[in-house]
C-alpha cells in the first residue's frame, strides 16, 4: 500500500543498506490486524494459576473463529508480580469479532467474579489498520509475532539502516505526521488504586505499540557468547533508559517478555513490549542516545562479521494506534500497563 507522499521521507538521499532486511507481507489482501494481549497477574510461585489460564486460552483459541497464531510469554513486573500472557493474532477482523462474541472465554473474562479473585487479569486489544503497521526481521528463516499468521511471507526490503526508516515503513506516514494530541508530554500517571476494580483505559491516537524480539536458540559458540556478554546487556541498558527517562522518551509502559514452550519452560527467545506516546520521542532516543546507538552499531558489526551465517535473530513489529482502543485491567496493581493513566484516560471505570 502506498499513498501519494505529502510528507518527505526520512531516507537520506539515495541511501541503500549493504544487505536487505525482511518484512511481513501477506499473499492475499489484509486490511486489519488484531493483536490481543490477555494475561493473568499472579504471585511468582503460583504456577497453577498460569497453567489454568493457558489451558483456558488454548481451548478458546481452538474454536473455528480462533486466532491465526498465538504466543505464550511470561514477565515479572516492577511490583514483583508475574504476568502470564497470551498474545493472539488475527488478520480477519470479522473472524475476531465472531470469536469475541461467541466464545465463552470472553464471557468468563467479563464476569464480575474476576473482580473478587485474588488474581488480577488484564487485556490490551489492538485493532490496527494495515497502513499503521510495520515490521522488520534481521534474517528470513525465523518467524515470530504476526509473521506466523496465515498466508504471509518474509519479503526482502531495503527501507532500513538509517534513522527514520521505522517511520518510512509505515504507509500512513506519507500523509500523516502521527503526532500525539498531547505533544511530547504525557499526562500525569498518578492513579494508584486498581485492586478490586475493573478499569478501562481509552488510549489516545498515535500511541505506538512496539514488540521487539530476540531469538538465539540456534546460536552456538562465539555467537552465543556474544549474545550474553554484549547484545543482551546493551538491550537491558537501553530498556532501562527508556523507562527511567519516560519524560523525554515518551515511554508509557515497557515489559520484558520471555517466550514459553507448551509446558511452560522458558525458551531462548525474548521480546520487549512497550507503549510510547508517539513515534517522535522514540525516534529521538534511537537517533541520538548512546544506549540505542550501542545496540545499532553492534547489529551492524555482527552483520558485517557473520553475514548470512548470523544465528541471532532480531525483529520487531510496530503498530501506531488509530481508532481509540480500550484496555481493561481487573484487580491489577496500579503499575500494570497503562493503568496508572486511569485518571486521564479512564473510561467506564467501575468505582466502589
Amino acid at each position: 500500500m502506498e499513498y501519494p507522499r505529502t510528507i518527505p521521507a526520512r531516507r537520506p538521499g539515495d541511501f541503500t543498506p549493504g544487505a536487505p532486511k525482511f518484512q511481513v507481507r501477506w499473499l492475499a489482501p489484509v486490511t486489519t490486524v488484531v493483536a490481543d494481549y490477555i494475561a493473568v497477574q499472579r504471585q511468582p510461585s503460583d504456577l497453577g494459576a498460569e497453567r489454568t489460564f493457558f489451558d483456558r486460552a488454548r481451548a478458546a483459541f481452538a474454536s473455528p473463529w480462533g486466532p491465526d497464531c498465538f504466543d505464550e510469554v511470561r514477565c515479572t513486573d516492577e511490583a514483583g508480580f508475574a504476568n502470564s500472557i497470551v498474545i493472539a493474532y488475527w488478520v480477519d477482523l470479522t473472524r475476531y469479532a465472531a470469536w469475541k462474541h461467541r466464545d465463552a472465554f470472553n464471557g468468563w473474562f467479563a464476569s464480575p467474579e474476576r473482580e473478587k479473585e485474588t488474581l488480577g487479569h488484564w487485556r490490551e486489544t489492538l485493532v490496527v489498520p494495515y497502513d499503521r503497521i510495520e515490521t522488520i526481521f534481521s534474517e528470513p528463516y525465523y518467524r515470530a509475532g504476526i509473521a506466523r499468521t496465515k498466508g504471509c511471507e518474509l519479503e526482502p526490503m531495503h527501507v532500513a539502516g538509517y534513522f527514520g526508516a521505522m517511520r518510512d515503513r509505515l504507509p500512513i506516514s506519507a500523509v500523516d505526521p502521527l503526532d500525539s494530541p498531547y505533544g511530547d508530554e504525557a499526562p500525569e500517571g498518578g492513579f494508584d488504586a486498581g485492586a478490586g476494580r475493573r478499569i478501562r483505559i481509552d488510549v489516545p491516537p498515535n500511541v505506538v505499540n512496539i514488540r521487539s524480539g530476540q531469538y538465539w536458540a540456534q546460536a552456538e559458540g562465539e555467537q552465543l557468547d556474544d549474545y550474553y556478554a554484549n547484545l543482551q546487556p546493551k538491550l537491558d541498558t537501553g530498556m532501562a533508559y527508556l523507562k527511567d527517562h519516560a519524560g523525554t522518551t515518551g515511554c508509557l509502559s515497557l515489559r520484558s517478555l520471555v517466550a514459553l514452550d507448551s509446558e511452560g519452560r522458558e525458551l531462548r527467545e525474548t521480546s520487549k513490549h512497550g507503549y510510547f506516546l508517539s513515534l517522535a520521542p522514540l525516534e529521538r532516543w534511537a537517533a541520538s542516545h548512546k544506549s540505542h546507538l550501542d545496540i545499532f552499531r553492534h547489529a551492524l558489526a555482527k552483520r558485517r562479521q557473520y553475514g548470512a551465517e548470523r544465528s541471532v535473530v532480531t525483529w520487531h513489529e510496530v503498530f501506531v494506534l488509530g481508532a481509540t482502543p480500550s484496555f481493561e485491567y481487573v484487580n491489577c496493581h496500579a503499575g500494570t500497563g497503562l493503568l496508572r493513566f486511569a485518571q486521564a484516560w479512564g473510561s467506564g471505570v467501575a468505582w466502589p
